[in-house]
């Protein structure tokens, strides 16, 4: 067999979706002809197809195409880091690729999407708004700064677009899909609905219109039917996991547990490393009254994913509920470290600083919390009642009374009636 033919086979088999005879012809094409640009680069894409993203970044970081600034290579190589959750290396390669050539769409609504990745909506708008600078009639990137306006809460903005996109074609079934998630972030699920049926009468097979049809349905009670859509956009999705990973949170919202924590399984089996998952999953666990459980899959989502505040988060609160406050505490901590603005979790940490008789440092959490927060009543109540348990209850009960007195609290009879508990306690 010669470079061509293993090439071709290659080829042939990848369009099949046949990838593990993909692999193997393309492998055979590179061995014939070494660093081949063309060979290297469907070879990583049915690396990355099989999910082995490992594969597809030593062999484009190790690709002579690379090396000599290939722009498909990098493009190829920047997705790869994307997929991996390697966000900053994703923005380097992807901003090299767009050095090579400025125009190239692709590459900049890659770059984008890795600025959306981050959170970072003011570079990710910025990239795409370049996009159309250089090409007011690139609807491809037109719908995806539409689609990130909407996210940004920039609706209006966003409707503009849309309607730019389909005066220009009535039929892009994707900005039709966005206009109908505008209208029910407006509470308008008439009008949703007509905009995602007229989605299906373009393409029936459109996963995304069959989904919302099924969130609308399931929130008006109409389980049946609602299910009947949900398993057709299953059926005509490639992100089986996603899907099903929305409808557990579908269901949860809901508070039937026990539906979500069918799905939450189900998206599990299909994605076993998604940290999203795996934390709503220990959380829903927690609530089940089963936290030995939930630690297992909430320790899983802080090591797939070591700055994702929440999932220490939920971890604390699971060795809370076993009352290994040492672990919890340990867990909250870490997730304040990522979100130290949270005054919630903050609190959290001072009550259970004072549940292990940490006293002086619950104190000192508390304070700190004031400082981040004048208005915070559950930090002020935490700081009078460490003031107690530090044997201070002349400073305590001048706090309380203090407290009192705050315009903030004198309406409030629930924070009333605590502070005139603990002064009757401390008397």
């Amino acid at each position: 067999m010669d470079f061509q033919e293993a090439y071709s086979k290659g080829n042939e088999a990848l369009k099949q979706k046949n990838y593990k005879e993909a692999k193997k012809f393309f492998e055979t094409a590179i061995e014939l002809k070494p660093n081949d640009v063309y060979a290297t680069n469907k070879l990583a894409m049915v690396f990355k197809e099989l999910g082995d993203l490992e594969s597809a970044k030593n062999l484009l970081n190790g690709s002579e195409g690379v090396k000599n600034k290939d722009l498909y290579s990098n493009y190829l190589l920047g997705n790869t880091y994307l997929e991996a959750g390697d966000i900053d290396k994703a923005i380097e390669t992807l901003k090299e690729t767009i050095r090579i050539k400025s125009d190239d769409k692709y590459a900049r609504n890659s770059l984008a999407l890795a600025y959306r990745a981050k959170g970072d909506y003011e570079n990710c708008i910025k990239v795409l708004r370049e996009a159309l600078d250089n090409n007011t009639n690139d609807l491809y990137n037109m719908l995806s700064l539409a689609t990130v306006l909407f996210e940004d809460g920039k609706v209006d903005e966003a409707k503009s677009y849309c309607d730019t996109i389909l005066s220009k074609d009535p039929n892009y079934a994707e900005a039709l899909v966005l206009f109908g998630r505008i209208f029910i972030d407006n509470g308008d699920t008439n009008r949703a609905l007509k905009q995602f049926s007229k989605v299906l009468s373009i393409d029936n097979n459109n996963s995304d219109a069959h989904y919302y049809i099924g969130r609308i349905l399931l929130e008006s009670d109409n389980e049946e039917t609602a299910r009947e859509h949900f398993n057709l956009a299953m059926a005509c999705s490639d992100d089986k996991a996603s899907i099903l990973k929305n409808l557990s949170m579908i269901y949860y919202e809901r508070g039937d547990l026990v539906k979500a924590e069918e799905h939450f399984t189900l998206a599990l089996n299909l994605d076993e490393d998604d940290g999203y998952t795996l934390s709503q999953y220990g959380k829903l666990l927690i609530e089940l009254n089963r936290p030995e459980e939930a630690i297992k899959y909430l320790k899983k989502a802080v090591s797939v994913m070591p700055d994702y505040s929440f999932a220490y988060y939920n971890l604390a609160k699971a060795y809370q509920e076993v009352k290994d406050f040492p672990n919890a505490i340990y867990n909250l901590m870490f997730s304040l470290n990522y979100e130290p603005d949270d005054v919630y979790s903050a609190n959290v940490l001072g009550r259970m600083f004072l549940e292990v008789g940490l006293n002086d440092r619950a104190l000192k959490t508390f304070e700190e919390i004031i400082q981040h927060d004048s208005n915070d009543k559950f930090a002020y109540l935490g700081k009078a009642e460490a003031l107690f348990a530090l044997k201070q209850p002349d400073k305590a009960k001048q706090a309380i009374t203090a407290l009192k007195a705050l315009p903030l609290f004198k309406s409030d009879k629930i924070v009333q009636d605590k502070l005139n508990k603990l002064l009757e306690k401390y008397k």
